[in-house]
């Protein structure tokens, strides 16, 4: 068993990161561009944000390559920097002193027929090229997620589990919640989600994304009761607002943390935040925890 498997089984609580994209849009990145670039044209950038995240309290960081499949990079001609960036990536958060890195790899974008004309054959070739970067570079975990569609969660997994045999692999859909429960946007219900995972040999499940904190409270206890693997957690602060020309979250840290640490109480084992969370929250989670703080 990995060093990471074996923490997260034994706990206390992993504190993980929060937003990335976020991190760097407040930084200038324009939307519309590739977070996944800047690991080569604005490094120290990224290294910052991993370093806050660190200094707020993370035990894991995730690498700056959620987007960093060949397909997804071909969007912005960077399709033939797949090992670079990953290996850059891994480089940059490892630097930041945080106890594990996780390889982050997100959803290609694309669709199975009839929805859109996806190859799962080319999804595999993808994720195996990603991973064999992100192997080579020598992350503590690798993490997929941000699935909305089960199919390609289990290409993502099988892809990685042939390429990347030493090192464990973690996976996270997404859902909303409809009138009759938890759901992706593919129709993927929570439950039936978490356990193929687990058959499909995933070494941790979870959820991430779409949705606030609150909700993510009673999504995470249906996901703990249909399995018994490592879960990870990663919920919103909030719900997206625009103002302006600029996206908004209006959740505050300290609500966050409450909704965080009441997750973390039904014996999730690794809990953190995407879209709209920042240092600020991961810090009033450690503390809600009762965990040592740097200082943001």
């Amino acid at each position: 068993m990995s060093a990471f498997i074996e923490r997260l089984r034994a706990g206390p609580t992993l504190i993980l990161d929060g937003g990335l994209g976020s991190m760097l849009i407040a930084r200038g990145l324009t939307r519309g561009s590739s977070p996944e670039s800047w690991v080569l044209e604005r490094p120290a950038d990224v290294a910052s944000v991993h370093r806050a995240y660190v200094v707020a309290g993370s035990d894991a960081v995730h690498t700056d390559t959620f987007g960093a499949t060949p397909i997804r990079l071909a969007q912005f001609g960077l399709a033939d920097q797949c090992a670079r960036i990953n290996t850059e990536a891994v480089r940059l958060a490892r630097e930041a002193g945080a106890s594990f890195v996780i390889g982050d790899v997100g959803p290609t974008g694309e669709y199975l027929p009839p929805v859109g004309n996806a190859d799962i054959e080319e999804w595999h070739r993808s994720f195996e090229e990603q991973g064999r970067a992100l192997a080579a570079a020598g992350p503590d975990a690798i993490h997929v997620e941000t699935m909305s569609d089960l199919r390609e969660a289990i290409a993502a997994l099988t892809a990685l589990k042939a390429t990347v045999r030493h090192i464990p692999i973690l996976v996270s859909m997404t859902f909303e919640l409809k009138k009759r429960g938890f759901f992706t946007i593919m129709g993927n219900a929570v439950a039936a989600s978490m356990k193929a995972l687990a058959e499909a040999g995933a070494d941790a499940v979870g959820a991430n994304c779409s949705i606030a904190s609150s909700e993510m409270r009673l999504l995470a206890a249906e996901a703990r009761a249909a399995v018994t693997l490592p879960l990870v957690i990663q919920p919103n602060a909030g719900a997206p607002e625009l103002v302006g020309e600029s996206v908004h979250y209006a959740q505050t840290p300290e609500a966050y943390a409450e909704d965080a640490a009441a997750i973390a109480a039904l014996g999730v084992e690794a809990v953190g935040g995407c879209c709209g969370t920042d240092p600020r929250f991961i810090a009033a989670l450690s503390s809600r925890l009762g965990r040592s703080i740097k200082g943001i």
